[in-house]
């Protein structure tokens, strides 16, 4: 009457795994990292591994400690396929922690590189124990020492309050964006569209935040026509902090926009943003608008 659901057993196993990992790989806060032909299958590879090990761990434990006929030859192939799941494990955390943290400087200067940090720690204990399980207690555990066998069950026990300790840090980062992230939002440009009578502009300043910039503008006519302007002055002012008005001509690249290189922004905050178009010799349009500068 078992020999069904032993048989089943392993492909449900099997699928089971495969399901952590392709649910990880799709939603994963990591999958969404570039590039995806990697991160995927890193994220599915650290997930089956941590389902494999983890998933192991408590019938193990259970079956040494009710002293079961099935209890050695468990820890048997426990032992035996556990050192390349590991090493899986680690490669594919590796990989993932690279390409999310991408500097050291980001392990503690953000909030994710501090979790991680002591997600670390908390790896370098579990590995620690578990390779003392491994090579210290296995063999002696196998033979049939009852008393190495109960030492064993507790470093199980031991084994998975770490786990879920990790499993606690690594919810953190539902809250915690990785450095890979906020590196992609600070490098985001902000825009402004100035409108007035006789002209305006879609104005955008690469990146958005405090530092320095590129100015590219489109400049059109007041009904959205054609404007080509002799010269372009761009100018940045910001009365409170004291700072002297930033005014720099633009240049042409010749793909129909305006740009400023070299332009430095020095603080972040609302600065009024003017663009002086010379239309001809003898007109000016000036036409001005706020923009807010990220830190």
């Amino acid at each position: 009457s078992l020999a069904g659901p032993r048989a089943t057993a392993k492909p449900l196993a099997l699928a089971g795994l495969a399901g952590v990992g392709i649910a990880l790989a799709a939603s994963g806060h990591a999958s969404a990292a570039e590039p995806q032909w990697l991160t995927r299958p890193m994220v599915f590879l650290h997930g089956v591994c941590i389902a494999s090990w983890v998933g192991a761990l408590v019938p193990l434990g259970l079956a040494l400690k009710g002293q079961s006929a099935e209890a050695t030859p468990f820890l048997r192939r426990f032992s035996w396929a556990i050192l390349p799941v590991v090493a899986v494990l680690a490669a594919a955390g590796t990989v993932l922690a690279v390409i999310q943290v991408q500097t050291p400087a980001a392990l503690v200067d953000t909030a994710y590189g501090r979790l991680l940090l002591i997600k670390l720690g908390l790896l370098v204990f579990l590995f620690t124990l578990a390779a003392v399980n491994r090579w210290k207690l296995t063999a002696s555990a196998e033979a049939g020492s009852t008393e190495v066998q109960r030492r064993l069950v507790r470093s199980i026990g031991v084994e998975m309050l770490i786990v879920l300790a990790i499993f606690g840090v690594a919810a953190g980062w539902r809250f915690t964006p990785p450095p890979r992230a906020l590196a992609i939002a600070a490098a985001q440009p902000v825009s402004v569209h100035i409108h007035a009578l006789q002209a305006m502009a879609d104005l955008n300043f690469t990146p958005g935040h405090a530092g320095p910039v590129v100015a590219s503008m489109v400049i059109m006519s007041g009904d959205f026509g054609p404007l080509d302007a002799k010269e372009v002055t761009l100018v940045l002012s910001k009365p409170d902090s004291g700072i002297e008005p930033l005014k720099r001509t633009a240049t042409k690249p010749g793909d129909g926009s305006w740009r400023v290189d070299n332009l430095v922004i020095p603080v972040p905050g609302r600065w009024t943003v003017r663009i002086d178009i010379l239309v001809s010799d003898f007109q000016m349009v000036k036409i001005e608008a706020p923009v807010d500068i990220r830190p």
